[in-house]
């Protein structure tokens, strides 16, 4: 059944577009916006719930797909549009870069041409092997397990660390969620300072979306006085093989609040022997 968002989104965009100035009105929409515009949308035949906005955009940008389920009629006036969390917000309508085409281009695909790198698998038990699955949290569950991000670091990292450690999984902050994040010490080792690394983790059918490990880094900083580095990463599943991990360049504490694009460092596949079930 195909999905009755792009109707909303439509209606909301027609709700706020300024035919004489070629142009929008309100470009932010809020989770009452959203709630508001799925009741209007009842006529249309639009059977959504209005009582979970906050999940409206987070579901619709998940799998390959999110430029074909984008409204035509939107994208012809060169819009697409990035999820905004925190302080009643939800989405954002933003204008196509230039040379722009496509909605929602997907930036940083799996590079299947990457280095390879072998992990064992075999210290994971079997029972446990037994309920894999192909979500995010059995993915992080995973890569933690077999070091998966420590062994980027060491064999295919851009950027180097005297030391990185796990410290925990599915962070809710405020305005967003950090599947994974390290604690690293990078520098000299009579005087290491303290690096945070982020991850953002993908199931193989779904895309890395920038947005979301940027706000992934600003929630970092924002919740870590102490660190002046964050260095962002993607972990992607890849079916029947393994990992694949995308290391971002490292954002300065001054830079992350106007960080609105993320440039790739390093990348590298890791396969996974034997294979799991779900990844």
């Amino acid at each position: 059944m195909a999905s009755q968002k792009p109707i909303v989104i439509e209606h909301l965009f027609e709700k706020h577009w300024d035919e004489q100035g070629n142009s929008l009105r309100r470009t932010l929409m809020s989770l009452d916006d959203v709630a508001e515009a799925i009741r209007d949308c009842r006529s249309k035949g639009v059977k959504l719930s209005d009582r979970n906005p906050a999940n409206f955009m987070k579901d619709l940008l998940r799998g390959g797909n999110t430029s074909k389920n984008w409204p035509v009629s939107v994208a012809m006036k060169g819009y697409a549009a990035v999820q905004r969390t925190g302080a009643g917000e939800c989405f954002e309508f933003i204008p196509f870069a230039k040379g722009q085409t496509d909605a929602f281009p997907e930036e940083f695909p799996v590079r299947l041409d990457a280095d390879r790198y072998k992990i064992q698998s075999i210290s994971i038990p079997l029972v446990t092997k037994s309920l894999g699955r192909s979500d995010e949290t059995w993915l992080i569950q995973v890569a933690i397990n077999l070091k998966v991000i420590e062994s980027h670091f060491a064999v295919a990292g851009s950027f180097q660390f005297l030391e990185l450690a796990h410290l925990q999984m599915g962070i809710k902050l405020r305005s967003t969620e950090i599947d994974a994040l390290f604690l690293g010490h990078a520098g000299s080792a009579k005087e290491p300072k303290p690096v945070l690394v982020t991850c953002e983790a993908k199931q193989a059918k779904d895309p890395f979306i920038p947005s979301q490990i940027i706000n992934q880094v600003q929630a970092a900083f924002a919740a870590n006085d102490d660190v002046e580095t964050v260095v962002p990463i993607g972990l992607r599943a890849i079916k029947g093989v393994g990992f694949y991990v995308t290391e971002f360049e490292a954002v300065a504490k001054a830079d992350a609040e106007n960080l609105t694009s993320l440039t790739l460092a390093s990348d590298a596949i890791f396969e996974l022997l034997p294979r799991i079930k779900g990844i």
